[in-house]
């Protein structure tokens, strides 16, 4: 019963990851787009869809997704580098496939978002919303 137990946890919290970066992802994309359409070359504006993306983010993550405990500021304290670590990962990656591999900069921000994703839920959930008490 306990293994069901943490399985229904983990799939709740994975759900509402995927909620929260949902919304993240679409400021994200909408900023990207906006930029784009007003001429700022595409991997500046994945980069700044990005930052404010990861800003939303934190809210989302800290309230909804992960209820943490953490202060503000020790959760803040994890979650810049953590943030920092996915938006060179989003900007190198984005960076790798535009012009390289995609030409539509849509199609290669899917592709790293995909990849971002990944690693932000695990940074997320094992290092920057995790309360002491957390295992």
């Amino acid at each position: 019963m306990a293994n069901t137990s943490s399985l229904l946890r983990l799939v709740k919290l994975v759900l509402r990851f995927l909620v929260s970066g949902g919304i993240a992802t679409a400021v994200h994309w909408a900023t990207l787009w906006g930029l784009i359409h007003l001429q700022v070359e595409a991997v500046l504006a994945s980069s700044i869809g990005a930052f404010v993306g990861a800003v939303v983010n934190y809210f989302l993550q800290y309230f909804f997704t992960f209820k943490t405990k953490r202060l503000h500021k020790q959760a803040l304290l994890a979650y810049i580098p953590a943030v920092s670590i996915s938006w060179l990962l989003n900007l190198g990656l984005f960076y790798s496939l535009y012009g390289g591999f995609f030409s539509e900069p849509l199609t290669a921000q899917i592709v790293t978002t995909s990849i971002v994703m990944l690693v932000n839920f695990l940074l997320y959930k094992k290092v920057v919303f995790r309360a002491k008490s957390d295992t």
